[in-house]
């Protein structure tokens, strides 16, 4: 009996002892300290950057307008009668030249006249020879009276032929008005007759367009003529402006002749352009609608950059030479059509965020990513995109 309580005693002992080692390794492993925790840094952004401009350079500042005719003429006859004949120009929408006969009204009594015309001033030119001849027999004579010495007939001989000149000339003219022809060069915009009609003088008989001086107008607001220069006198040098239109890729150049002020609604000031068009080149058709890209005078000192590149609040994101972004307002001159102009960017300064895109924070470390296709500025002091 003995025994038995001796063995459970060593296995009661044992399990104590058990129990005692695994308690206090438990404690000891809650004890031990912990491993930080691995920190996973993030990864450096890749952004895409278009190389800062900087310089002197033209604006281009875009406008839109219609092709228009500065001058017109309004074909007109001096005789009446009927339309015989007219040329193969004579259409709307065809060019004709300077004297080419255009059409031809009856001549016959104007032929008629003229023969009578010319009959009168024979018989005055006889008229005036006879008196002159029996002057010339009375000049010996002592004859104080001048009367009888065929003066006052001589005189009045002399205006007899002098009218039935004038006439006869007149009656030319009526003859050589049958033949209508065009004063100047350039585009029938209409007609008004056909052949067969009856016309009277000072009729109009069509509408001649002279494309010698086509004008567009383009307007601009306060801003843009600010650039351009033009809010009370055109430069002293031409403003250039090249046109395009949308069914071609010709283009155009253009020159700004004059300025109007019109105030009302956004269009605050009117340029009118006249083209230059090359040598056998067709003019536009009037009512064309052209593009119109006008240089503004050299702008010293600036810079340009895609307007993709502006930032929420007037701002950009440069990226210095150590690839580490500044952020900064830009002193906006004219927003183009595809190019932001500004002054004053930071000196440090060599590419821009071209994305407003992205999240950024200024003094972050980037990797700049440059797109061929993003690369294209202005011409330094050259003039536009």
């Amino acid at each position: 009996m003995s025994d038995v309580s001796s063995r459970m005693l060593r296995v009661l002992s044992w399990g104590v002892i058990v129990m005692l080692l695994i308690c206090a390794l438990l404690f000891l492993l809650l004890a031990a300290p912990q491993p930080a925790p691995a920190t996973t840094l993030p990864p450096i952004p890749a952004v895409p950057v278009v190389a800062l401009q900087r310089g002197d350079m033209t604006i281009p500042v875009h406008s839109q307008g219609q092709i228009r005719m500065a001058r017109e003429y309004h074909l007109s006859s001096e005789v009446q009668g009927q339309v015989i004949w007219v040329g193969d120009s004579w259409m709307a929408g065809e060019s004709v030249q300077a004297g080419e006969l255009l059409l031809r009204i009856d001549p016959a009594p104007y032929e008629l006249e003229l023969r009578q015309r010319q009959a009168e001033l024979d018989s005055r030119l006889l008229q005036q020879e006879e008196i002159r001849a029996r002057a010339t027999a009375l000049q010996g004579q002592a004859a104080d009276n001048d009367f009888a010495r065929q003066i006052p007939q001589l005189r009045m001989a002399d205006s007899q032929v002098a009218a039935a000149r004038a006439a006869t000339e007149f009656a030319q003219r009526q003859l050589d008005a049958t033949h209508i022809t065009s004063p100047i060069s350039g585009q029938l915009a209409s007609v008004a007759l056909h052949p067969g009609q009856y016309i009277n003088p000072h009729t109009i008989l069509g509408v001649i367009h002279d494309t010698g001086w086509q004008e567009i107008h383009l307007p601009i607001t306060d801003a843009e003529a600010h650039v351009l220069g033009v809010h009370e006198h055109l430069p002293t040098t031409p403003l250039q402006v090249v046109l395009t239109t949308a069914s071609s890729d010709t283009i155009i150049p253009a020159t700004v002749v004059r300025r109007r002020a019109v105030r009302g609604g956004f269009q605050q000031i009117i340029l009118i352009a006249r083209p230059h068009y090359a040598v056998g080149q067709p003019p536009l058709l009037p009512g064309t609608f052209v593009e119109a890209a006008i240089a503004s005078p050299i702008q010293r000192d600036i810079a340009a950059v895609p307007r993709s590149a502006l930032q929420p609040d007037e701002r950009l994101f440069y990226v210095d030479q150590n690839h580490q972004l500044l952020s900064a307002n830009a002193d906006i001159i004219y927003r183009g059509k595809a190019f932001l102009y500004f002054r004053n960017p930071p000196a440090t300064a060599t590419l821009v965020v071209n994305s407003s895109r992205l999240s950024l924070i200024p003094g972050r470390h980037i990797v700049p990513i440059t797109d061929s296709t993003n690369a294209a500025a202005p011409v330094a002091a050259a003039g536009g995109e």
